[in-house]
């Protein structure tokens, strides 16, 4: 009987089937500070998101459309994104507000056959939280 309520826990449906690889504030960076045309920084959260911030060098395709831009022949993934698509080899690190969402778009992007995929788990509110606290301690610095 556990195992049948376990199937059907709403929680456990709702989670990804795979965890991506996650990276840290310092990872992200560094990516944000040295853009690689084959490496991604991917923003999932939707626009009207986007619109208060993102990382720098990063690029977005919103978790609502994700799995269909994924679908697309890469010269409409590029006119509709103004990016190449990434490769099923190259570097893609998602990102969304708090790391839920990124999560499952790691999963959808590796079910549909990207291999370098990783999480950014702290995701936006870990971003700004750094960024603000990096500041803060510059300011200091400053004053000395």
């Amino acid at each position: 009987m556990l195992n049948m309520h376990k199937r059907f826990n709403s929680q456990t449906a709702a989670a990804p089937m795979w965890d991506a690889p996650t990276v840290s504030y310092k990872t992200v960076k560094k990516m944000s500070e040295q853009p690689s045309p084959n490496k991604y920084l991917i923003d999932v959260r939707e626009p009207d998101e986007v619109a208060q911030g993102s990382i720098p060098s990063a690029v977005s395709i919103p978790l609502s459309g994700f799995g269909a831009s994924l679908a697309l022949p890469d010269i409409e993934f590029e006119a509709k994104h103004g990016f190449k698509k990434p490769g099923k080899d190259e570097l893609v690190v998602f990102y969304c507000r708090s790391g839920k969402r990124s999560a499952t778009a790691s999963d959808e992007a590796h079910r549909r056959g990207w291999k370098n995929i990783k999480n950014y788990s702290g995701s936006w509110l870990d971003w700004v939280a750094k960024e603000q606290e990096r500041k803060q301690n510059d300011k200091w610095d400053d004053d000395d």
